[in-house]
């Protein structure tokens, strides 16, 4: 609480401003933004892996709140003042943080995601310890192809001259998201790093957790995003980045010596598949852990309610996302590329309607269905819409521009 008091004595109006929009990055719209755009337009792997890191570790976060029912800052102290406008978006106990748990898992998958990957080069210097011409030369050996030959051949197959022996190349459209993002994905990681360090300390500023709240939260994310990174692309000791599902189909079927490339993939895929089900598996116990578990006498009643609502929203979220991945795998198929103006396009509406279910269904749910089942309900087809339904319209987005991306 004395490092609390110090931010309480040093807060300026330009500052509070500043830290309650900084603060904000934390929140749940904030996280559905972020996650929804990078499935929908950059990677669909890399999407699942936000939206487990996020997922789960809100599940691990609620549970320890309604366990440890650690009051908040003011409560603790009721000398202690915190900035009124953010004491509405503080609900629940305090220990550990909702807001730096988001904010963290989210941007650290981010920080993963942008990371230069050795596996996406195929024939690469990082397979087999070449680099530049040594590349193209290893390849002539080995396949019968020389020099130039070599390049025709590639570009052939491939449909870029030379992208084959250069990192990173291979899987990235030009002029798609993931062209754009991944040409720019130093700045995008050190905007993540920042936003780790920013959001969790607003939560202090403003006065709704104390450091062991944000750090206990931080530690808890990060090792989520650490861990689950495999998901983004193949084991969990390669690296990730944007540049994921073309170079995977791709190297599925390209040279012997990128066939490492595919088991990667293929093992991050039952990797996503496993999680999904132990992560259904670990928000089904925290429901019934909430539901069933005889609390004190003493707990307080709204912050159960809180704790009780997150429980029933996380184990439809989860469902949700089991079926998405079903349908994905046997019938939809989505990809996500666009030109640019067709990927702002595609989220603006889609956006939009996904706030429309959220807001719409709530109350007519709520009407029909017992207690918080409305709030699974609604979340399980936020989801289903999100990952499945909308999807299906991404073929005509990849249509619109093609004439003009071909040129």
């Amino acid at each position: 609480m004395d490092f609390l008091r110090f931010l309480e004595d040093i807060r300026t109006p330009v500052l509070t401003q500043f830290m309650s929009a900084i603060t904000y990055c934390g929140s749940e719209l904030f996280f559905l933004a972020l996650a929804v755009i990078v499935f929908w337009c950059v990677s669909k792997r890399g999407g699942y892996y936000i939206l487990l890191v996020g997922f789960l570790g809100t599940a691990c976060s609620q549970f320890m709140k309604i366990w440890f029912r650690i009051p908040r800052p003011w409560v603790l102290d009721p000398a202690f003042h915190v900035v009124e406008s953010a004491r509405a978006g503080a609900g629940g106990y305090s220990f550990p943080s909702g807001h730096t748990q988001s904010i963290v898992g989210a941007m650290a998958c981010v920080w993963f995601l942008c990371a230069p990957r050795e596996a996406d080069r195929g024939i690469t210097a990082g397979k087999n310890g070449l680099a530049g011409d040594r590349c193209r030369t290893d390849s002539a050996r080995k396949y019968g192809l020389a020099g130039d030959r070599c390049r025709i051949d590639s570009a052939r197959k491939y449909g870029s001259a030379g992208d084959r022996c250069r990192p990173g190349a291979e899987g990235i459209q030009k002029g798609s998201a993931r062209d754009w993002l991944y040409a720019r994905r130093k700045w995008i990681r050190v905007i993540a790093v920042v936003l780790m360090i920013l959001v969790p300390f607003s939560r202090m500023y403003l006065g709704c957790h104390t450091p062991l709240d944000v750090g206990v939260a931080f530690v808890l994310a990060l090792a989520l995003a650490v861990c689950f990174r495999g998901v983004a692309y193949g084991d969990l000791g390669e690296s990730v980045s944007l540049t994921d599902e073309g170079a995977r189909r791709r190297a599925d079927s390209a040279a012997p010596s990128a066939a490492g490339t595919g088991s990667a993939a293929k093992r991050g895929e039952r990797l996503l598949r496993l999680l999904l089900a132990l992560s259904l598996l670990v928000s089904a116990a925290y429901l019934a852990f909430v539901v069933l578990y005889h609390f004190p006498a003493d707990v307080d009643a709204d912050n159960l309610a809180e704790a009780t609502k997150n429980a029933y929203l996380l184990v439809g979220c989860f469902l949700g996302l089991i079926l998405v991945k079903l349908l994905d795998d046997r019938y939809i198929h989505f990809e996500v590329d666009a030109v640019w103006w067709a990927q702002i396009l595609k989220v603006a509406l889609g956006t939009a309607a996904l706030l429309a279910i959220r807001m719409g269904l709530k109350a007519p749910l709520a009407a029909v269905l017992p207690g918080q089942v409305s709030t699974a309900v609604r979340y399980f087809l936020m989801v289903v819409f999100a990952g499945a339904l909308w999807p299906v319209t991404f073929r005509w987005f990849a249509r619109l521009g093609k004439k003009e991306r071909s040129k």
